[in-house]
């Protein structure tokens, strides 16, 4: 069945194009490399690149951070959460 075409009497939501775009804001790579390297000193891997496209993958080590002793760590972490959240999160959509 073909897909109707979006015209300008009727809402963007109906083009399917552009029901899927969301905007997604930049992960702050400073807050990023600061996390990375408080985590090092704890002992624990991380791997940034892979945190930017394995949201599971940087959740988990996000948790791990916030079991942390090291009070820069866990906020740190909990910075960097909130910046995914914003990602996660439904948000309007593109024009």
């Amino acid at each position: 069945m073909p897909q109707p075409e979006a015209r300008a009497d009727r809402p963007a939501e109906a083009h399917p194009v552009t029901a899927v775009l969301a905007p997604v804001l930049a992960l702050p790579i400073i807050e990023m490399a600061r996390f990375r390297r408080l985590m090092n000193y704890e002992g624990w891997e991380v791997d940034l690149p892979r945190m930017c496209v394995d949201t599971a993958y940087a959740y988990q080590c996000l948790a791990t951070a916030h079991t942390s002793s090291d009070e820069r760590l866990r906020s740190t972490a909990l910075r960097l959460f909130e910046a995914y959240d914003r990602n996660a999160s439904p948000s309007p959509l593109l024009h």
